[in-house]
């Protein structure tokens, strides 16, 4: 079952990459264009939309309110930037527009300060060699142009984020903090150092790069990343997206085979193809089947629709429903639904199974198709420790659509839930040991949750 998560990474990275192009702000599409874009997005998302109960609006009355803003509209800057705003009221991380690319122009424009967010606090996590006395690194930041920095952050950020999730709005919001496509713009900044000193910083943007203090020398990504620490099998499984990682894994069986205990590592797993990462699962586990998330998607059958508004007419009073009215009166109601089957893995391999201990590590970042793996996990019940951080809390099947001077946009149709039918979209895969990043581990390169899990597979082994 694919589900790319591509498209939100993208833009995502279109903000926080230290070099990104400038943008064209004059440009002007056609007003009956971007109505049309409006109007079908509203349209689709009304018909195909999973998750209106966790939106909480009236989606109508809301698309009514943005017609005018959009008349009012003057560039296609202006207009991607309201259809983000109309889109972040769904509140969900696989429902987002496409970038209006051609807007990027041949000049870049480089950042140069990165801030993350720790519990809604904006901490300066590197900085340019030449700023490093000035602003030492875990300064926290308080106030953008005299706004308190979370104020700014909830006016000026957060309404233009895609998410299902708080702690996921949050990060991003951090992430993308200067956002905006004035590069002359000066940001006026008020800082907290680590010893509590306040002082003043101005940042921008500029042409050229600079040299980092901490993020200097790009270490290559890998599909999968592979080490032994200490007779304990530590594998970075960062992507689901291509088959080829099964083979990857395979490479490392003869090592996990004897190994103390294997750690599984998908703190920056973005998602992809579900059944890859089950087929992983399958050496690991003796269970015949593996269960996976169950789904079910809206509905929309015509008749039903127009059945039900003459039954929802009907006032008699104490009335008793069929089960037919019942379902023609939730179709009119767009609440009908479609239950698929629970997702299920035959675990068909012949090779040796791992018997040692086994713990999994997750984050904010482990998505869509990694969360999948979390919830097939969560039925092994005793296989593994999962520990870290809830995960990206956004799973599902986007539909890809076309609107008018957007890349690919995507609307959310299928709802995934764990079997039991509870909740992890909007909340996240909550782990077994929950252990929060802080900034002194960020700044000083220490990875505070796998030493905690070395620690377990040790005392497990023993």
């Amino acid at each position: 079952m694919k589900k790319s998560f591509l498209p939100l990474l993208l833009l995502l990275t279109l903000f926080t990459r230290p070099a990104f192009a400038q943008i064209d702000t004059v440009d002007n599409i056609p007003m009956k264009d971007k109505l049309y874009g409006l109007s079908k997005f509203w349209s689709e998302a009304s018909q195909n939309f999973a998750y209106f109960d966790h939106a909480k609006i009236n989606w109508d009355s809301t698309y009514q309110a943005f017609i005018p803003q959009m008349l009012a509209t003057k560039s296609t800057w202006e207009y991607y930037e309201l259809m983000e705003r109309f889109c972040a009221l769904l509140k969900d991380g696989h429902t987002d527009l496409g970038f209006p690319e051609k807007l990027l122009t041949h000049k870049s424009r480089y950042k140069w300060i990165f801030i993350e967010n720790f519990n809604k606090r904006f901490i300066v996590t590197d900085i340019p060699v030449q700023y490093k006395e000035k602003v030492p690194l875990g300064s926290e930041v308080i106030s953008v142009d005299g706004m308190p920095a979370k104020e700014y952050a909830e006016k000026k950020l957060i309404p233009y984020i895609s998410s299902s999730t708080e702690h996921v709005l949050w990060n991003r919001a951090a992430a993308m903090m200067f956002y905006g496509t004035d590069s002359s713009k000066v940001f006026h900044l008020k800082l907290r150092s680590p010893k509590g000193k306040l002082f003043d910083y101005d940042y921008q943007f500029h042409t050229y790069g600079t040299k980092w203090v901490r993020r200097n020398g790009n270490t290559p990504w890998k599909l999968l990343d592979f080490n032994m620490i200490d007779g304990i099998a530590h594998v970075k499984l960062n992507s689901f997206g291509d088959e080829k990682i099964i083979d990857e894994f395979k490479k490392v069986l003869p090592q996990l085979y004897a190994a103390k205990g294997v750690i599984l590592d998908i703190r920056d797993n973005g998602g992809g193809d579900s059944g890859i990462g089950a087929e992983i699962l399958k050496y690991f586990t003796d269970e015949k089947v593996l269960v996976g998330s169950a789904w079910k998607t809206r509905d929309n059958v015509a008749a039903y629709k127009a059945w039900g508004i003459y039954q929802l007419r009907d006032t008699t009073k104490n009335r008793k429903l069929s089960a037919w009215q019942q379902k023609v009166i939730a179709s009119a109601k767009n609440d009908y639904w479609y239950q698929g089957d629970t997702m299920t893995f035959n675990n068909d391999i012949k090779e040796q199974k791992i018997k040692t201990p086994l713990i999994v590590l997750a984050s904010n970042n482990t998505a869509s198709a990694a969360e999948d793996f979390l919830i097939i996990l969560s039925t092994l019940k005793g296989r593994a420790t999962v520990m870290g951080q809830r995960s990206y809390g956004s799973t599902g099947q986007p539909m890809p659509l076309a609107l008018p001077a957007l890349s690919q946009s995507r609307i959310c149709t299928k709802r995934d839930t764990y079997p039991d039918g509870r909740d992890f979209v909007g909340i996240g895969v909550i782990p077994d040991m929950e252990i929060e990043r802080t900034p002194d581990d960020v700044i000083n390169g220490k990875d505070g949750v796998l030493q905690r899990a070395l620690k377990e597979i040790n005392k497990k082994a023993k």
